[in-house]
């Protein structure tokens, strides 16, 4: 028995762990260089930042049990400032004092952790910088009867794998559908599936200071609550716990900026460069502060930053698992939230364990 799954983010390394110990030999395959997907951390300068999912709550006893008991812990970090409000004009307020009393969590390494960690217990070693290009469905062994051959990128095959699970955001798991060889209803039925799910486009920019960057007391982030600010999100890495050093040489201040969807599209090709001046300038406005020349910036772009709809994820359910082909992500969820993404990959890896007769 063997399964194989496309991407390295949450959803799919959840679900390689829901299968642990079971029968399926499982190969991931990813794309990138590293795991968790847009739970993602950079390094540089002896600091680090979470340039994606900005930190994680476990709302759910069966999350939180699974984040603090099954997985290892010892780096587990809580945020202990809150979210801070701010709307178009920039007027900036406490925030929701429910939600700022919910646990924030990130690892002192970095948010990226959490993936790696999914990783290792699962006992799987991602096949990195492999993108795959096509799916071939052909007649199989199995009590599927289908097999399943994966090419990269480079035109290797790999497989036949009894089942696939398919993590990718949906337009890029459509595009695959697309130019992949399979039974056409099937086809047809899973890219209907798949099509309701949008997405906002995101760039990130990250700003580090030598001084420290004024906000305020007991802030750690600041959200854009009604969707008419440029900045969609600020947040400043130094209030989580190991991040930036308290005695690091010349970083005080770490920022990352999320920029709203309206400001992200047309400037998406856009280099570092011409982006900072821009940031800087709201960033400073917003706070009231001077943010001109930092000591260092970077940039991310995420095409596929948070789905603002969901796929259809019954109509995945009824047709996909016939012919062994699965899906897991948060396009399922309609909510770009790490625990969705979580719990998933967990659904979809116990669906697998029923697929390959996996008793308890």
């Amino acid at each position: 028995m063997s399964l194989a799954i496309v991407g390295a983010g949450l959803s799919g390394l959840a679900a390689a762990y829901a299968l642990d110990g079971a029968p399926p030999r499982v190969t991931v395959f990813e794309k990138s260089r590293g795991v968790s997907g847009r739970a993602a951390t950079r390094r540089r300068d002896g600091v680090c930042y979470d340039h994606g999912a900005n930190h994680f709550k476990t709302k759910s006893k069966q999350l939180r049990s699974f984040v603090c008991e099954s997985l290892p812990s010892d780096d587990l970090a809580e945020i202990d400032g809150d979210v801070w409000t701010f709307g178009a004009g920039g007027e900036i307020g406490e925030g929701d004092p429910d939600r700022n009393a919910e646990t924030k969590w990130t690892y002192r390494d970095g948010v990226s952790r959490l993936g790696k960690h999914l990783a290792e217990t699962a006992g799987v070693e991602p096949h990195f910088e492999t993108r795959v290009t096509l799916l071939t469905q052909d007649d199989g062994p199995g009590a599927n009867g289908s097999a399943w051959t994966l090419t990269d990128a480079e035109g290797h095959q790999h497989g036949p794998f009894e089942a696939v699970l398919l993590t990718p955001p949906a337009p890029q798991t459509v595009d695959l559908l697309k130019a992949s060889r399979l039974d056409e209803a099937l086809q047809e039925r899973l890219i209907e599936g798949l099509a309701p799910a949008t997405y906002r486009t995101q760039l990130t920019l990250v700003l580090a200071y030598r001084r420290r960057i004024e906000r305020p007391p007991g802030c750690y982030a600041l959200l854009n609550d009604d969707g008419d600010h440029e900045i969609a999100w600020l947040g400043f890495e130094e209030e989580k716990p190991g991040h930036v050093p308290d005695d690091h040489a010349t970083i005080e201040s770490l920022l990352v900026a999320q920029m709203a969807p309206g400001w992200s599209r047309p400037r998406f090709r856009s280099e570092l460069g011409a982006l900072v001046p821009e940031v800087t300038t709201l960033v400073g406005g917003l706070l009231d502060v001077d943010a001109r020349r930092p000591r260092w910036a970077d940039r991310q772009g995420w095409r596929y930053a948070l789905p603002t709809a969901a796929a259809d994820a019954e109509a995945l359910e009824d047709a996909g698992p016939e012919a062994g082909i699965f899906f897991a992500g948060d396009a399922l969820e309609g909510a770009g939230r790490v625990g969705k993404a979580l719990q998933s990959g967990l659904r979809t890896g116990e669906r697998l364990r029923r697929f390959f007769g996996v008793r308890e």
